[in-house]
């Protein structure tokens, strides 16, 4: 699962707040904002600590993005498998989770939703899961969007292909539910990863 921070960054109450690093320094000086040092000498901010300084000065809200549930669009013409892993995510593993039956409302629930992952089955009818993860990889509103994939048939070269279109993962049906967790929170675990390499 996503942990929750307790702790934010200089750079996020100033980027928050809509002023300078240096400004945010003055405040952690003036004791208006209270700070701890880490022992490489930076200075974090407790979340709430955070909060109440943001109360006293009338200043914008802060929404901890890490506190926020994962959300994941599970997309199948299956119907039982569909609504038994929306309610093992929901129920289970805490995500806020919705379906699609098929690529059409996929792409309709990808605009109003926003996922973070889209699990995406690769035969369906309309429009099937290679053409919605190449949608969902090459537009740049959405390319940030994890896709796994599940196929019932991998002997077809399915597996290979819809990589090269850009999904995540591969998972081969059938499987249990406590697998498809563990590569689900795998993924957002390397996608939290990449995004403290790229800062």
């Amino acid at each position: 699962m996503l942990k929750r921070r307790t702790s934010v960054t200089t750079g996020t109450v100033a980027e928050h707040c809509e002023v300078t690093y240096e400004t945010v320094k003055n405040w952690i000086r003036q004791d208006k904002l209270p700070a701890y040092e880490t022992p490489g000498g930076h200075h974090r901010i407790l979340i709430t600590e955070f909060s109440e300084f943001l109360e006293r000065y009338g200043m914008p809200v802060y929404q901890d993005p890490s506190a926020q549930k994962p959300r994941v669009l599970v997309v199948d013409d299956d119907e039982i498998l569909t609504s038994t892993m929306a309610d093992y995510f929901t129920k289970v593993a805490g995500y806020e989770c919705t379906a699609a039956s098929d690529g059409y409302e996929a792409g309709v629930k990808i605009v109003g939703f926003a996922p973070d992952l889209v699990i995406l089955d690769l035969t369906m009818p309309n429009m099937n899961g290679f053409e919605v993860c190449e949608k969902i990889k090459s537009d740049k509103e959405t390319n940030h969007i994890l896709v796994l994939a599940i196929t019932g048939h991998p002997e077809d070269g399915n597996t290979d292909s819809i990589v090269a279109t850009g999904a995540d993962e591969v998972l081969v049906k059938p499987f249990k539910m406590s697998v498809l967790q563990e590569i689900v929170e795998k993924l957002f675990s390397k996608k939290k990863t990449r995004r403290r390499t790229a800062r």
